[in-house]
């Protein structure tokens, strides 16, 4: 029997979200019935393109099309993630010919279809849904039934590990490359689980390797809803029958799921309504030019998100209204350079509609962020003109963006009036967080916005000047009273729940040291009081640095440990440029002296030039240098994934104090936390302006709303207090029954832990004490940390961690069920037990996994598994696994297991080939092929290899499949009612057999009627109806 999940899978979220997309404006199109007409190399439907191009292009001819087909093919095999073939999609490759119609989308033609597949050789993967737009395959969709489990993840996590494999598969590059978008989906809602990505729908473009999920959160459905059609019965039929499940007709499931407002379908419309689905085509997607470690030029394709893509249009709007200012507030790391970009695209677009000319300017207030952005912009393939003068500015440009540095020109307060410049021409400046450096006495900025009244000013930040006074006393002029109302805002709370940013975690520093430090206090204050010493000299002090650098780099070290990661990065911002200075010196002592292996970079203002500083930031950002000592630079617009950990040395205030705790939020690997070591005590300054940031977003939404619901509303940018309590507390209570300071004994412990859910909870205890290890020292809870040391935190995980894989493989293996154990094969886990050091055995190792994993996947693959060869070699299978992975094996017994492997996989694909023929006679319909097949069994105790050994037979059942799919759409009761169902089989295959004069004797004819009986059954079942 067929395993019943993909059923679910087909009926629960795929085969819904194929009625979804006609509604849209999409054409059922039969792979089964159209396979001819795919090019195997890249799934182009060649007759359609042909169709479509020479319609797009019509002084094209035959053999313009063959050359320009030739070209694509060429294309899309280059190394270069498709995007050559992105270019001539777009019009601006090597080609003069459109094969995308964007001056007027539905002039193209738009079909959908299921399980087409990707072969190359042996290897094959075949998308759920897969999206033609004038018979090129350029997006597809993933869908997974709710609730589904894979390997221990959900089915959206097991999704996006699958995809990092596939992504990594060079015989795959061709249908990556032809790939723009990819649509993941379990039609579950999000849940509220800090960026985890648990659950959800989620969209992607492709990559070199990890995939990135980006969720959607509709802004505009009132937009959408009119473009939304109906389906008639007609189609609906249509694509069942050529699905073979016709069964689904009149489901409640199928027609509940068919609805316009699941989670699944709501999304789906958010991405592929045409219109949105053009934007994401045409503006949305970007190649980023990037550095691997070790120097060598990267590459990177990127696609919108929601949020830019939802400011984008809102900034656009606002200029069609006449607006001529305001105010972007995204939080930080939530791509504010990138929207800029995205939206140089799309409005250069809107302008040139109008006959305008746009130029841009991007603004900052410091070289190195103007280097950085400049960088930025390059990277994604605009050309860049730096400017750093008055005069500069006021001269025209031809490049795609201007970057400003208003550091060298504030100077200039007397900017020529410009608004009467070339009437052709529109001005748009993006102030990139430039309220930093607004002087209402006089400066670029307010003249500029004086001056250059015909301009269009959108300001850019994360963290808006906004009041923080009491009693009504006027303070410094807010970022809404400067640069206008807010067009568009994505704060904290809602990055952290997309992914895109991190949660962070604040450490106290532990008592001990605080003890320490009061103690040099008192020693050096004798100085203070004789006036020999003010407050900076004090804290810069050797006898006050010497203790603070030895607790951060013992943490540091520490840290790396226990998150099991030692390519993460530190900074540490000191309480002034002179303690910087003393702790950069004090750190170099300490490496001429063998003290510490760490590395470390000064950058100050004042220190080394600018070509110096931009080197060791490179450095720092590639993991050639441990940390970063800073005083006021890089606190903000720096962007470095793999800084991990923040030593605030000193009180950072309101926005500053944001954007400074922000430096540590950017995802990176598998952290779910970024780690703030608050030297500076800063809970009360960061309450206070966290506080007046929800005041400020409540005047935006509810009044009404009071300070709890804005919590509740917004979330927390640290992790709560009794969150981490509630962690520490059931660690204790966890780990207290585990030998933890002895790793042989805990290993022997675990081994004897029947169940596995005991071994899932341990494992999840110690995940959680991973990430706050540290914290757990300056709380109080030294039972736990005296037990378990900071190095053993890892280690403890790892035993438990493959304690767990390995029983899954041996119980997997005497189960019933098939499914877990050749899935578990599938994985990339290594459960043999080598020797560390045997380079052969390791290699041979090796060999054998690779085996495992195509063995489990071809086995997986095969959808009849009642067939006796099939029983057999699972059995095979099985036995060789259970003898790899119970004791110690040598080089030369693996091999012997790998051998045996391969005729298993050889054996496996014949049998697998063989049935997919039997299925494709029937329309790819496997219940008449497997009916077909146990038939024939029945009578020769041999299955048959194709319909010629029985071609009477076949006849008469693939005309008696259209009469019974027929019969069951329009009364689907009847597979409920089999003694009804058998004998309207009966009826119907007598009466093919008279139409195909082909005698049946009638046990046969009974035979095969119970086997269909039986089929039908079944897939209703699966559906628990």
């Amino acid at each position: 029997m067929e395993m019943s999940k993909d059923f679910n899978e087909l009926s629960r979220v795929q085969l819904p979200a194929v009625i979804q997309l006609m509604k849209l404006g999409y054409e059922y199109l039969s792979y089964n019935k159209n396979r001819s007409d795919f090019d195997p190399d890249n799934n182009i439907i060649v007759p359609i393109f042909k169709k479509q191009f020479l319609k797009l292009n019509p002084d094209a001819s035959e053999d313009d099309f063959k050359n320009e087909y030739k070209d694509i093919k060429l294309e899309l095999n280059f190394n270069d993630l498709g995007r050559s073939f992105f270019n001539r999609l777009q019009g601006k490759g090597n080609s003069e010919y459109r094969l995308i119609d964007w001056n007027n989308f539905d002039n193209n033609s738009f079909h959908v279809a299921i399980e087409v597949s990707c072969i190359n050789g042996e290897e094959e993967f075949r998308p759920d849904i897969t999206i033609f737009i004038n018979g090129l395959p350029l997006t597809y969709i993933e869908v997974k039934q709710p609730n589904a489990i894979r390997d221990g993840m959900t089915g959206m996590k097991s999704e996006a590990k699958r995809m990092k494999e596939r992504f990594e598969n060079k015989k795959f590059k061709a249908f990556h490359n032809i790939t723009q978008l990819i649509a993941f989906s379990d039609n579950k809602d999000y849940a509220d689980d800090n960026g985890k990505q648990l659950q959800g729908s989620y969209y992607a473009t492709t990559s070199f390797g990890k995939v990135v999920f980006n969720s959607m959160h509709e802004e505009r459905y009132g937009e959408l809803v009119d473009r939304i059609g109906t389906v008639s019965e007609e189609d609906i039929d249509r694509v069942l029958k050529d699905a073979n499940k016709i069964v689904l007709k009149n489901t409640v499931e199928f027609k509940d799921n068919c609805s316009n407002d699941t989670p699944e379908n709501r999304f789906l419309t958010s991405i592929y309504t045409k219109k949105r689905l053009e934007f994401f085509l045409r503006f949305g997607i970007v190649y980023v030019e990037t550095t691997t470690k070790d120097g060598k030029p990267g590459l990177q394709k990127h696609i919108i998100r929601y949020p830019q893509y939802f400011a984008t249009r809102k900034i656009a709007e606002k200029i069609a209204e006449g607006v001529k200012k305001g105010v972007i507030w995204h939080t930080q790391g939530s791509g504010k350079t990138a929207l800029a970009y995205f939206n140089v695209r799309y409005l250069r677009y809107k302008f040139q509609q109008s006959n305008l000319i746009p130029r841009f300017y991007f603004v900052v207030d410091r070289l190195d962020l103007a280097a950085q952005a400049s960088k930025e912009f390059r990277k994604r393939g605009l050309t860049v003109k730096l400017i750093s003068s008055k005069k500069q500015l006021n001269e025209a440009f031809s490049e795609d963006i201007a970057v400003v540095n208003i550091q060298k020109i504030n100077e200039d307060t007397n900017l020529t009036n410009r608004s009467g410049y070339d009437l052709g021409t529109q001005n748009i400046y993006f102030i990139d967080e430039a309220h930093r450096s607004y002087n209402e006495k006089g400066s670029y900025l307010p003249n500029l916005y004086n001056a250059d009244k015909n301009s269009i000013k959108i300001a850019l930040t994360g963290t808006p000047l906004i009041s923080m006074s009491k009693n009504g006393k006027k303070g410094r002029a807010t970022t809404r009273e400067i640069f206008g109302d807010y067009i568009h805002k994505y704060y904290y709370n809602q990055s952290i729940e997309d992914g895109y940013t991190l949660r962070l975690l604040r450490e106290e520093i532990s008592t001990s040291y605080k003890k320490k430090l009061n103690a040099v206090l008192d020693d050096i204050s004798e100085k203070v009081k004789k006036g020999s010493l003010d407050k900076t000299s004090l804290y810069s002090h050797p006898n006050f640095v010497r203790p603070m650098l030895e607790y951060i780099i013992d943490d540091f070290s520490k840290s790396r440990n226990i998150y099991d990661d030692q390519t993460i990065g530190g900074m540490i911002v000191s309480q002034s440029s002179n303690q910087a200075r003393e702790m950069y010196r004090q750190f170099m002592k300490k490496r001429e002296q063998g003290e510490t292996n760490l590395t470390a970079s000064l950058i100050l203002s004042d220190e080394d030039d600018k070509e110096t500083r931009a080197r060791e930031v490179d450095d720092f950002k590639n993991g050639k240098t441990d940390f970063l000592i800073v005083y006021n630079m890089l606190l903000t617009g720096f962007d470095a994934p793999r800084l991990k950990k923040l030593y605030l040395g000193r009180m950072v205030k309101a926005h500053n104090l944001l954007q400074t705790l922000t430096r540590v939020n950017r995802p990176y690997k598998d952290f779910k936390l970024g780690y703030i070591v608050d030297f500076a005590n800063i809970s009360h300054e960061f309450d206070k302006t966290n506080h007046a940031y929800f005041e400020e977003l409540n005047q935006e939404y509810n009044a009404d709303t009071t300070d709890e619901e804005l919590k509740n509303i917004y979330g927390s940018l640290f992790v709560p207090d009794a969150e981490i309590e509630r962690s520490l507390k059931n660690a204790e209570l966890v780990l207290i029954e585990y030998t933890t300071d002895n790793l042989e004994q805990f290993s022997r412990e675990v081994d004897e832990i029947p169940e596995k859910k005991e071994l899932l909870k341990l494992s999840r205890t110690l995940r959680e004490l991973k990430q706050y290890y540290n914290i757990s020292r300056l709380n109080g809870y030294t039972d736990l940390t005296d037990r378990i040391g900071e190095f053993d935190v890892p280690k403890l995980l790892t035993i438990v961690t493959n304690r767990i894989a390995t029983l899954n493989l041996l119980s997997n293996a005497k189960d019933d069920s098939s499914e877990k154990l050749l899935k578990l094969a599938m994985s990339k886990m290594d459960f043999s037990f080598k020797k560390v050091g045997e380079a052969e055995l390791e290699l041979a190792a090796n060999d054998f996994l690779d085996r495992q994993r195509k063995a489990a996947s071809a086995l997986g693959h095969n959808w009849d598994q009642t067939d006796p060869e099939w029983v057999s070699l699972y059995d095979e299978f099985t036995r060789i696994l259970q003898k790899q992975h119970i004791g110690e094996l040598t080089a030369e017994e693996t091999q012997i297991n790998t051998t045996a492997l391969d005729h298993i996989i050889i054996q496996i694909n014949n049998l697998n080939a063989r049935n997919r023929k039997l299925a494709t006679a029937f329309d790819g319909d496997r219940k008449y092929a497997r009916t077909y097949k146990h038939i024939i069994y029945s009578q020769k105790k041999k299955m048959p290899s194709s319909v010629g050994e029985e071609p009477g037979l076949y006849r008469v059942m693939k005309r008696s499949k259209q009469e019974i799919d027929d019969k069951v759409a329009k009364n689907q009761n009847m597979v409920e009612n089999q003694g009804y169902f058998t004998n309207e089989s009966i009826a119907t295959i007598r009466n093919s057999s008279r139409q195909e004069k082909v005698e049946i004797a009638p046990a046969q004819v009974r035979a095969v009627s119970q086997l269909l009986t039986d089929e039908y059954g079944k897939e209703l079942e699966a559906i628990g109806v």
